[in-house]
């Protein structure tokens, strides 16, 4: 049985962490997509300390639509604002303009569907950090698998190990924040602290 995972909008480093276990995952696309979720926000460091960039959607059948129904809403310039964020936050960083450029393409490629924009980022950082990850999607919802990692909160769960981050106001390491943080501030060495 091949383990399930949430989808993920540029994710934790834990959660690569787990995914980086198996050579194959399923991602649930069954479900209906729950509020307030990584599925479509990712959290950042900047000066004021921890922010969080969502990504708006739309559910064409309200809390009922399945996660692979739900569409990427571009009436907001969103993907701008994310990226003046990430600028912001990272542009000091030692491998940010090593990435910046496939990063940048990846936030203005205008995907429709959710699962569509999150399985190009997943497959980025897998190509990336030679991860070898084979991924698919499930065919229906089921309530529990056997090796389940949908019920985890990745934004709570503390990483396996710690790397240099470029610290602002917050003096201490963040285990919290988006894989983007690991690739710009250690590079292709990032792929030591997932693997």
């Amino acid at each position: 049985m091949l383990p399930v995972f949430p989808i993920a909008y540029f994710g934790s480093v834990r959660y690569f962490q787990d995914l980086a276990l198996f050579k194959q995952v399923l991602f649930e696309n069954s479900d209906h997509l729950p509020k307030q979720t990584f599925r479509n926000r990712m959290v950042i460091l900047g000066s004021q300390g921890s922010q969080v960039l969502t990504m708006p959607l739309e559910k064409p059948s309200g809390s009922k639509t399945a996660t692979k129904d739900v569409l990427v809403s571009y009436q907001q310039n969103w993907p701008l604002i994310h990226w003046r964020a990430l600028k912001t936050s990272y542009a000091s960083a030692p491998y940010f303009e090593h990435y910046a450029s496939d990063i940048e393409k990846i936030l203005f490629t205008k995907h429709r569907f959710l699962v569509d924009f999150d399985s190009a980022i997943t497959q980025f950082i897998s190509n990336t950090y030679q991860l070898g990850l084979d991924f698919s999607f499930t065919d229906n919802y089921e309530s529990s698998y056997e090796k389940d990692f949908r019920v985890l909160d990745y934004e709570d769960l503390e990483m396996n190990r710690d790397y240099n981050q470029v610290l602002f106001t917050e003096k201490q390491f963040n285990p919290r924040v988006s894989i983007l943080d690991l690739l710009f501030c250690e590079g292709p060495v990032g792929r030591m602290v997932i693997i």
